[in-house]
């Protein structure tokens, strides 16, 4: 495949010709350009303080789905364009938003669902911090007969990171300092008895949110979360569904909604809520936590006054289904995700591959709100598995601006034309090496298919946002 025609797009100012010629497929149309006619690159996203988040989830009979990043895969058909190499490409946008009306629902819920402002918050049901909070974790929390605790605790944080902003993502700093309990801008996570969550919130807390508000700016300058040293982590949804409750509650949501009128929101009043299985939280939370931190920073995303319910996606996916990877820009956030089968063996245990492999296919993502497409490529030297200090090679290369394609200067490549990356692989995850700096971001991937046939995965960087994907 030729790099330069991995996504073959002539684009002017008003209009967008998109034109299919692989696998046999004839598409023709033109559409008003939803997408930004800048290309410029975006150095004024903060850097990302975590990975995204990694989980796997079995629905019924199927085979088990590997999920990165957050819950933003479309849902509707988008306008098919190309196809590459077994892969076609779609773009478009969706109205999958919930929309401003909705949300000031939620914040008026939040405020009458517990008797009418008892908190005395002066009618203001979000209270966010106003800095990314640092969090700091009991001690006891690194102790091994809690580590099923812990790791609950870690995901909830890489489920909400994948929907905040990285302005005001949480950051794992370490335990509790020796000289204060709850330090300005921070989430403090202590593990306490059941007796004592009771005795400190009620006695029908299972676990519970205490946060310092300025009620003059309304921001909340720090919480603590309290979990009970005995939660149970025996299932998967159970733990994480507390945790992130609570935490949502640290991150500003004071209160609790209808659960008739908000059925699937973890922040119901009646403790039940339509399960939304491994991203825990819906979409009505996920939107009301980043209009609540996005609207704070309306030079790069929209506030209040600009929220669209409207979202620009680009998207890769398999014939098979097994590989399916794009992002979403969504009131000037990007967010990429990756969904596939999970393999049936890890990637050194596959006994059909020998050698070294490669895995050959697409970047796509934004640079604020401008599309870039390139070239990717994954070679693995399978011999060197055993060695958990081996690198392998992950590569962009030729990344230009999708409304640039037909530019013969300069301005059609992305700053950065080619990227590469040392990865680590583990199983069947892979992920960059430390020691890149965080300018280089974070890149978090995974092999899919029964037998590997495909790898995605996800790339946040100060400069672009996107997601990759390709088959052997």
């Amino acid at each position: 495949m030729k790099p330069r025609a991995i996504l073959s797009l002539a684009v002017s100012a008003i209009l967008l010709f998109l034109t299919a010629c692989g696998g046999g497929e004839q598409v023709s149309q033109t559409a008003q350009l939803d997408y930004s006619n800048t290309a410029q690159p975006r150095h004024s996203y903060a850097p990302y303080r975590s990975r995204a988040h990694v989980f796997t989830w079995r629905s019924g009979s199927s085979a088990r789905q590997v999920h990165i990043g957050g819950d933003v895969e479309p849902r509707e058909n988008l306008r098919h364009f190309r196809t590459e190499n077994g892969i076609r490409y779609f773009m478009g946008a969706v109205r999958d938003g919930v929309g401003v009306e909705r949300l000031k629902n939620y914040e008026h819920d939040l405020l009458t669902q517990d008797d009418t402002d008892p908190y005395g918050l002066a009618g203001h049901g979000f209270m966010p911090f106003i800095i990314a909070p640092h969090m700091y974790l009991d001690r006891e929390l690194l102790d091994p007969e809690n580590a099923g605790i812990l790791r609950a605790l870690v995901d909830s944080v890489l489920i909400l990171n994948d929907a905040l902003p990285p302005e005001f993502q949480i950051e794992i700093k370490g335990t509790i300092p020796s000289t204060t309990i709850a330090p300005s801008g921070s989430i403090v996570v202590n593990l306490d008895s059941a007796e004592a969550i009771g005795s400190l919130c009620s006695a029908r807390a299972v676990a519970c949110a205490r946060n310092d508000f300025n009620t003059v700016f309304d921001y909340t300058r720090s919480s603590v979360v309290h979990v009970p040293d005995d939660l149970d982590t025996s299932g998967q949804m159970y733990p994480r569904s507390v945790i992130l409750h609570e935490l949502l509650h640290a991150l500003g949501l004071w209160g609790h909604v209808d659960s008739v009128e908000f059925p699937d929101s973890i922040m119901g009043t009646a403790g039940e809520y339509i399960p939304n299985p491994g991203f825990i939280i819906s979409k009505i939370d996920r939107e009301v936590l980043q209009i609540m931190y996005m609207s704070q920073e309306t030079a790069i995303y929209n506030d209040w006054g600009e929220w669209s319910d409207t979202s620009h996606h680009l998207v890769g996916r398999t014939a098979d289904g097994d590989l399916n990877f794009g992002v979403a820009l969504f009131n000037g956030l990007p967010q990429p995700w990756v969904r596939g089968e999970t393999p049936n063996t890890t990637l050194a245990a596959n006994r059909g591959l020998s050698g070294s492999a490669t895995w050959r296919g697409s970047l796509l993502g934004f640079s604020g709100p401008s599309p870039i497409a390139g070239y990717a490529s994954l070679r693995v030297g399978l011999e060197t598995l055993s060695d958990p200090t081996s690198e392998q090679d992950l590569r962009f290369r030729d990344i230009y601006y999708v409304n640039r394609f037909e530019s013969t200067g300069s301005d059609r490549w992305f700053h950065t034309r080619n990227i590469d990356y040392k990865v680590s692989v583990n199983g069947n995850w892979f992920q960059n090496v430390r020691g890149e700096g965080r300018e280089q971001g974070y890149v978090t991937g995974s092999f899919l298919g029964a037998g590997h046939e495909h790898m995605g995965g996800t790339v946040k960087r100060t400069d672009m946002v996107g997601a990759f994907g390709g088959s052997r």
